[in-house]
C-alpha cells in the first residue's frame, strides 16, 4: 500500500508534537514542510531529512501532490488553509478551535460534509488513561447518577507571562481565554456527560491588561437532564498550575486533578465514596517523557491514528469538523451571553 503523502504547515507544534505523530503512522510519510521563515525551515528540513520545504503554503498546495494536509497555525491563519485543502478535497488535521467565528466554521463544515473528506481537530484531553477510565465510571454509573460537574483551570499562558502581545491574548485573532483553552472544556464537557443546553458567562480581563483578549471567564452550564457545570479558568494567573474537574454523584465523587506544568501526564484520578467516606487513588501508568518532549504527542498520535483508520478503512472518528463547529457555537454563545450581563443563552 502506498503511503500517504503528509504536508504540515507550521513549524512549532508542528514539529514537536504533529510530526513524530504522523512519523509513528506506518501508513504515512511527511514529505513537506511549510512556514514564513525560510531559514527556521530549511534547517527544519535537513534536520528533519523531509523532501520538500516551502515558505508559503498556497505554494506547497499546488506545486505537489499531497493526501493530507496537518496544520499547526493560529486559528485566523487555519480558516484560509482549510478552504484550499477542502476545494482540492485533501484531508485535514487542524489544531483547535476550528476557526475565529462561526461563520467560517459552518461553511467549512458545509463543504467537508458534502465531499466527504476525512477531517480531524485536534481535541487531546479525551485520549488520557484516567479521562478515558473516568468517562467508564459516569456512564457505568458507578457512584450513582451524575448531578453536577465543577471544572477550575488556572494557569498563566506564556505570553501572558512576558507580556508579549500574541494572537494567544487578541480575541480577532482566536486568542483569549475562550478560544486558546476554554475550548478544549466545551468539547470534554459533552464528551464526558450529554450537550450543554444553555449557558451563563462572565468574561473579564485582569487589572491594567493591555490586550483585548479576556484573561478569565466564570460560566454556568446547563444539561437537559437537569443537571449543572460550573467553569472557572484564568490564563493570566501567575504560579498556578491547576486543572480540576470534580463530578459531583448521588453516591459519590469522582476527581481528575493535575496541578502540574505538565498538561496531560500529570491527572491523577481520585474517587470518594459517601457511604464509606473513604478517598481512593486509582494508579495508572505514566507516560515516558523523554528529554524536550512533548507530553502531548501521544495523545496527538492516537487522534492522528484513527483519522488515517477513516481515510482509509472508513471507520468512524472523532474529534471531527462537526465537533469543531459545535464547539465555536459554544464560543460565541458564552461571548454574547457576557455582554448581555450573563443572560442565559439557549443552544440548538
Amino acid at each position: 500500500m502506498k503511503k500517504l503523502q503528509v504536508g504540515i504547515i507550521g513549524l512549532g507544534f508542528g514539529i514537536t508534537s504533529h510530526l513524530p505523530a504522523f512519523r509513528k503512522n506506518k501508513y504515512c510519510e511527511v514529505v513537506a514542510l511549510s512556514c514564513k521563515n525560510s531559514k527556521k525551515g530549511n534547517l527544519l528540513k535537513k534536520k528533519n531529512k523531509i523532501k520538500y520545504f516551502f515558505n508559503n503554503w498556497k505554494r506547497m498546495l499546488n506545486e505537489i501532490e499531497l493526501d493530507l494536509i496537518s496544520i499547526a497555525v493560529p486559528p485566523f491563519e487555519q480558516t484560509k488553509i482549510i478552504y484550499n485543502c477542502l476545494k482540492k478535497k485533501i484531508s485535514i488535521f487542524a489544531e483547535k478551535p476550528l476557526t475565529v467565528n462561526t461563520s467560517d466554521s459552518k461553511k467549512i463544515l458545509y463543504i467537508q460534509e458534502k465531499f466527504k473528506i476525512p477531517c480531524a481537530i485536534d481535541f487531546i484531553f479525551p485520549e488520557i488513561p484516567e479521562w478515558i477510565h473516568t468517562k467508564k465510571l459516569l456512564q457505568k454509573k458507578t457512584f450513582g447518577t451524575l448531578r453536577n460537574i465543577d471544572i477550575e483551570l488556572n494557569y498563566q499562558s506564556y505570553s501572558n507571562f512576558l507580556k508579549k502581545n500574541s494572537w494567544k491574548n487578541n480575541l480577532n485573532k482566536g486568542g483569549g481565554i475562550l478560544h486558546h483553552i476554554v475550548c478544549h472544556i466545551f468539547y470534554y464537557i459533552e464528551w464526558f456527560f450529554e450537550p450543554i443546553d444553555s449557558i451563563s458567562a462572565y468574561l473579564y480581563k485582569d487589572k491594567n491588561y493591555r490586550f483585548n483578549g479576556y484573561t478569565n471567564v466564570i460560566s454556568l452550564l446547563r444539561f437537559k437532564s437537569g443537571g449543572y457545570a460550573t467553569i472557572k479558568a484564568s490564563n493570566n494567573s501567575l504560579g498556578a498550575n491547576e486543572h480540576i474537574i470534580k463530578f459531583f454523584n448521588d453516591k459519590g465523587i469522582v476527581i481528575l486533578e493535575n496541578k502540574t506544568e505538565d498538561w496531560v501526564n500529570g491527572f491523577n484520578l481520585y474517587t470518594f465514596k459517601r457511604k464509606s467516606l473513604l478517598q481512593k487513588k486509582i494508579f495508572f501508568k505514566k507516560n515516558n517523557i523523554k528529554h524536550n518532549q512533548d507530553s502531548r504527542l501521544f495523545l496527538v498520535s492516537k487522534i492522528v491514528n484513527r483519522l488515517i483508520e477513516k481515510i482509509l478503512f472508513k471507520k468512524d472518528m472523532i474529534p471531527n469538523f462537526k465537533n469543531g463547529h459545535r464547539v465555536q457555537q459554544l464560543i460565541e454563545s458564552a461571548l454574547k451571553s457576557s455582554q448581555s450581563n450573563g443572560k442565559w443563552i439557549n443552544l440548538k
